[in-house]
């Protein structure tokens, strides 16, 4: 009696499997899919370290100064205001205080920021110390715009403010000058607008002439130094020795120079450029809203460019995943679903070193090093899959040109589009000229 042996459903799977083109391509898009959920975990995982990053920041910038903006000098000069009021037919006189503010005529300002790192563990922070020489023009204050009479105000109990986001930051004794002689500064808080700054009481004589200010600073801050335009004119001319400045606000400098070592800039605000006018009532606008400035921020944020690099994982995944599919098919050696799960892994695990290694050595050489890593640890296993040194070299080689278009992209930010569209088209092409003659479904 004859036996005849048939296949375990699992044999017919497995050759069903290695044989049908149509579900080899589901079985990868499946793996592809499942990738997904350790991507999702490394863009995690970025986050949290960038998260870490600000926090260290934060507590660097806590303990030198915060990010500071500057607003003044500007003139505050107490009045009363004459008020009647009819109770029970009769008339009642009471006298309001209140405060008439005035802005300068003319404002010039030049600062000079010493800028250095900071370390916090593996993170540095931007810190900055600065020289700061303001002048400033009063003229005869214009109290018919305020419908306001000379006899109304207090002209001993003026004072000249300077508001300044934080207090800690003042490294010395400011120098205060008002018509060539010198005056005391005094820190000032004010609960109500949760303002602070520096005020410098004034004894204005009633004439009601204008003066000239001179004050020096020295500042301390960290990120950030913006300033108010409270001048009818303002100008500034900023310096320091940080390469790479990021100019803030509503305004541009009118010119800047930049080179490795250090960076120039001026600026010239008009007050018809801003929001707000001269002379005010009880109060100031938010002036600090129309501020100008910059930001000194660390020539690269490998967090960032690890987030975009990371965004483009399942374009390599699946570029890579096609290039070995075409090999299967080309060079006939059947490559398992688990040999696909394997290869895709190592494509996600890179960019857990790519992170940890960028915190450690900079974006630029991370790159490399995460890259040439995973090239060759890829190039060794495709050598165990095909058996002859020209196939995995070509692999080694589209992997390498993978990593090279998604490095290109990542650092022309401005170009990502256009580069990533065209690369991806000539990617598309190639793989249609390569597969135009395979059969598919003699395959």
């Amino acid at each position: 009696m004859e036996h005849t042996h048939n296949p375990s459903i699992l044999h017919q799977t497995q050759n069903l499997v290695s044989k049908s083109v149509s579900i080899k391509l589901l079985i990868i898009g499946f793996i592809v899919v499942i990738l997904l959920i350790p991507q999702s975990m490394t863009l995690n995982l970025i986050q949290e370290r960038q998260t870490r990053m600000e926090e260290a920041e934060e507590e660097v910038s806590g303990k030198w100064s915060r990010a500071q903006t500057l607003a003044g000098p500007f003139l505050g000069v107490p009045f009363y205001q004459t008020k009647q009021t009819e109770t029970g037919g009769q008339t009642q006189t009471t006298k309001e205080l209140s405060t008439a503010y005035f802005f300068p005529e003319d404002l010039d300002i030049t600062a000079n920021l010493d800028a250095q790192e900071l370390h916090r563990g593996i993170f540095d922070v931007v810190v900055y110390s600065g020289d700061l020489e303001l002048k400033a023009k009063f003229k005869p204050l214009a109290l018919s715009k305020l419908n306001l009479q000379p006899e109304q105000m207090l002209w001993d109990q003026a004072a000249l403010y300077l508001r300044l986001s934080d207090l800690r930051g003042i490294g010395e004794n400011p120098q205060i000058e008002l018509n060539g002689s010198t005056l005391a500064a005094e820190p000032f808080s004010d609960g109500r607008t949760q303002l602070q700054g520096l005020q410098v009481p004034l004894q204005l004589d009633s004439a009601n002439l204008g003066f000239d200010f001179s004050g020096k600073l020295k500042v301390k801050g960290s990120k950030e130094f913006l300033v108010a335009p409270v001048g009818k004119t303002t100008q500034m001319q900023l310096s320091g020795n940080w390469p790479s400045p990021s100019f803030q606000g509503e305004f541009l400098p009118k010119s800047r120079e930049l080179n490795e070592e250090s960076f120039s800039s001026q600026w010239k605000v008009l007050h018809f450029n801003r929001p707000f006018g001269q002379e005010f009532l009880g109060g100031i606008p938010a002036v600090e809203g129309s501020a100008f400035g910059l930001s000194l921020k660390l020539p690269a944020d490998q967090y960032q460019q690890s987030v975009r690099t990371s965004k483009y994982a399942v374009l390599i995944i699946i570029l890579s995943f096609l290039s070995l599919f075409l090999m299967e098919i080309f060079t006939k050696k059947r490559i398992h679903p688990l040999q696909y799960t394997l290869i895709g892994f190592s494509l996600v695990l890179y960019y857990t070193l790519l992170i940890a290694l960028s915190e450690q050595l900079g974006f630029p050489l991370a790159y490399l090093l995460a890259s040439t890593a995973t090239v060759g640890l890829l190039a060794g296993y495709a050598k165990s899959l095909f058996g002859d040194l020209k196939t995995t070299g070509l692999f080694a080689g589209i992997l390498g040109l993978f990593y090279t278009f998604i490095f290109v992209i990542v650092k022309q930010q401005e170009y990502a589009l256009l580069i990533g569209s065209i690369g991806l088209f000539i990617a598309l092409a190639t793989t249609m000229f390569i597969s135009r003659k395979i059969d598919w479904y003699k395959s």
